[in-house]
């Protein structure tokens, strides 16, 4: 066996109190009086002779495999006690520490049934649990009650540490590294995307079902029951565990590492296990059907049209309150036909059934009955899942299918249709503007005067120039030069002359000395525009 491969002297052992010894510090043989912190059993100190490394051997002869484990884990936990210092773990690359006031090691928690390396108490009244690992970590059923009971509690990975108090020391209070939270009260549970840019997270899994079928959301930790720690994959039935990653993340993985179960078929048997539970376990079943809905002002506004002032608008209905009152989700294993995921139907066949089609990254099911109501749920990851789990099936997230538009219209106000017309509108600093806007009265500031286009569009310049010339027969205030024979190319031909803005256009000037009307515009214009029709509404008084 080479040297590298060796096992480690065992350089400190406990006296007779339980303190940590180091070999230096001892008698030699048997009179140091030591024992193995693994088995008790007694030691010799080898630090006298011939002995290149000093160190401790078992006085039977035996090679105890847990000796360096257990000085490291009883010197972490002295350590820990008497300088009451610890770096927590951290997701980025900042570092903080806390001290604590007070730290116990081994209590039993009664409770629980569970005995932690630590328990740190704060000035503050905040107590964290601290677990040393080494060769082994904290498992699945302790994980699930820790995170169950809702304790702060914390991981270090004490394999890349020797056996020396000051490294150690370093270790624990010093580096962020080699650590992670088994809970934190205080960081939200990560919600996990399927791919951003060239980065992909793990496509962790939150969704499982308990002894009783009922789902388990990780998202919401009120529904963990404390002692109960067998769960289930919601696709394939095999039993997953609690997992905490070393960023403090936790998911459900599953036990048997071989058990070949893909994320898509995970998302869809979860969507619609969820379903189901929603539908019986809550009073309410919400949908928000999308419904056309006509402007409020129709009667009165002479812009009103059917296609252009309607807004399709998602209206809520609790099914359970319009005879629906069963809900079938197909078998995780069928028969190989193509039954619907899940149908909404009514026990007195009062309504016609409703399908729900779930699409987990692939092509939604076709129906030979296209007649029937069809609900789509598209589901990309798990925040569908979450979307799913949290609220009603909302038309801005699903397809509905064949929902037949209710014989009383609804309407609602005109800032939701928002239809945006073509207007003209005169400020009274002689300055206009030209474009879309909205249809109801401008609420533009300083504006006096709005035309808006209902027929005959032409080109922006034409219709520009022709309501000019219209507010200025009406011996309206406002910038004339489109319609000005000196205006050349939004350049104007008196600037040199008569020192008018070489572009007038930009400033806008009222009532000017030179304008000359360009007679060949005007009567182009009056041609062109002959079947121009608009609104003209006074702002003045509005």
């Amino acid at each position: 066996m080479s040297r590298a491969q060796q096992t480690p002297y065992l350089t400190y052992g406990l006296d007779k109190d339980g303190n940590l010894m180091h070999i230096d510090s001892v008698s030699t043989g048997l009179s140091c009086k030591c024992f193995c912190p693994c088995c008790k059993r007694e030691l010799v100190a080898k630090n006298q002779g011939s002995h290149n490394i000093h160190h401790f051997a078992h006085g039977n002869g035996s090679n105890c495999a847990g000796a360096i484990e257990s000085v490291l884990h009883k010197m972490a936990k002295d350590i820990l006690k008497e300088h009451k210092l610890i770096m927590l773990p951290a997701n980025q690359q900042d570092k903080k520490q806390i001290s604590f006031s007070k730290v116990e090691s081994e209590i039993y928690d009664n409770k629980l049934s569970l005995r932690p390396d630590c328990i740190g108490y704060t000035e503050n009244g905040k107590i964290i649990w601290i677990e040393f690992k080494h060769t082994h970590e904290v498992d699945a059923q302790k994980a699930c009650k820790i995170i169950s009971a809702k304790i702060d509690c914390i991981e270090l990975d004490l394999n890349s540490c020797e056996p020396d108090p000051l490294k150690v020391r370093r270790f624990i209070e010093e580096s962020n590294k080699c650590r992670k939270w088994i809970f934190n009260n205080e960081i939200p549970q990560n919600i996990s995307f399927i791919k951003q840019g060239n980065y992909r997270q793990p496509k962790l899994r939150h969704i499982a079902i308990d002894k009783q079928s009922t789902i388990v959301n990780l998202y919401n930790h009120e529904e963990i029951e404390l002692n109960e720690c067998t769960y289930f994959c919601v696709a394939c039935g095999k039993e997953v565990y609690i997992n905490v990653d070393n960023v403090g993340n936790y998911s459900f993985v599953h036990i048997n590492n071989d058990v070949s179960c893909g994320y898509d078929a995970y998302l869809h048997e979860a969507a619609k296990k969820i379903l189901y539970w929603r539908f019986n376990s809550q009073s309410k079943f919400e949908v928000y059907i999308p419904q056309l809905h006509f402007c409020k002002n129709k009667s009165d506004c002479m812009l009103f049209d059917k296609s252009l002032c309607s807004v399709s608008l998602p209206t809520p209905y609790n099914l359970k309150e319009h005879g629906y009152d069963i809900c079938e989700i197909e078998s995780t294993f069928s028969n190989g036909k193509n039954l619907p995921d899940a149908i909404l139907k009514s026990s007195k066949d009062y309504c016609d059934p409703i399908i729900i089609d779930i699409n987990a990254n692939t092509h939604f099911s076709s129906y030979m009955n296209q007649t029937n109501r069809i609900i789509r749920i598209k589901l990309i990851n798990e925040d569908d899942l979450l979307r799913l789990y949290q609220g009603p099936l909302h038309s801005s997230n699903y397809i509905f299918n064949n929902f037949k538009q209710p014989s009383n219209l609804k309407t609602t106000s005109y800032w939701k249709i928002n239809r945006k017309v073509l207007k003209f509108i005169l400020l009274s600093d002689g300055k206009y503007y030209w474009g879309l806007d909205n249809c109801m009265k401008t609420k533009r500031k300083n504006a006096i005067y709005e035309l808006i286009i209902t027929k005959g569009i032409l080109s922006n310049k034409s219709m520009i120039q022709y309501f000019v010339l219209y507010f200025y027969n009406k011996q309206k205030d406002l910038c004339t030069c489109e319609i000005c024979k000196f205006l050349m190319d939004e350049d104007c031909l008196c600037s040199k002359t008569n020192g008018t803005p070489s572009k007038p256009l930009q400033t806008m000037p009222i009532k000017c000395p030179y304008f000359s009307m360009d007679s060949y515009i005007k009567s182009t214009l009056e041609y062109e525009c002959q079947n121009l029709e608009f609104i003209e509404n006074d702002l003045i008084n509005i």
